[in-house]
């Protein structure tokens, strides 16, 4: 009589956990994985897709301070986050970056840190750094 109260209880055990497994499995299996931005992957992504001219005007360490000028152009617009920040946007209203307006914030940036790049190699910097994002799932389309 005891064992049949001893099977009754595994089956009952046995049943919640397949429940709470299948559940939890089922959740993780529809949500998308969390994006990670890692610099040093990005600024590898980046310099190796710029065409062959620009790749002989610009150094890794140039590409990264323009990488970094352009996260910073995003951070402001309320699009990119640092680790332990959240991004909040208004659902409201769509943010739009402009290229022009990208390529001026970044080259001003550069200005200021003293390196000699010309408008075209930072906008090949910032597409090409969009195109990262866009490939690692960290932005949306196109407006």
């Amino acid at each position: 009589m005891v064992w049949i109260f001893a099977v009754l209880a595994a089956l009952l055990v046995f049943a919640i956990a397949a429940v709470t497994v299948g559940r939890e499995a089922f959740r993780l299996g529809h949500q998308p994985p969390p994006t990670v931005f890692d610099l040093d992957e990005a600024v590898e992504a980046v310099a190796d897709g710029l065409p062959a001219d620009a790749q002989a005007r610009l150094t890794y360490d140039e590409v990264r301070h323009l990488i970094r000028a352009e996260l910073e152009h995003l951070r402001s617009k309320g699009l990119f986050a640092l680790p332990g920040e959240e991004v909040t946007v208004d659902g409201e209203h769509d943010i739009v970056v402009a290229d022009d307006e990208a390529v001026a914030v970044v080259l001003g940036a550069a200005e200021e840190a003293g390196l000699d790049v010309d408008d075209a190699d930072v906008y090949l910097v910032i597409t090409g750094l969009h195109r990262h994002l866009a490939d690692i799932g960290a932005i949306g389309p196109r407006a």
